[in-house]
């Protein structure tokens, strides 16, 4: 199992995930990508997320994704 960083009693805070981190976005309890974060925005609504192949997607926080990610 892998640990998580946000807090049990807290959903996880797109505004907590840093570049670099892997992270699988999943939606309506299906992960539909995963990859490690290559860039954000400031106000961290705005993640991309590239796959070990080299794909990158933008995922906004108001697509209904659920971003978890593991300890670095």
């Amino acid at each position: 199992m892998t640990s998580q960083k946000q807090n049990a009693s807290s959903p996880p805070g797109w505004d907590d995930v840093q570049v670099g981190d892997a992270v699988q976005l999943s939606r309506n309890g299906r992960i539909e990508y995963t990859g490690k974060v290559d860039d954000r925005t400031a106000a961290g609504d705005i993640v991309w997320v590239k796959t070990n192949l080299g794909r990158r997607r933008l995922f906004h926080v108001a697509d209904g994704f659920h971003l978890s990610w593991s300890v670095r």
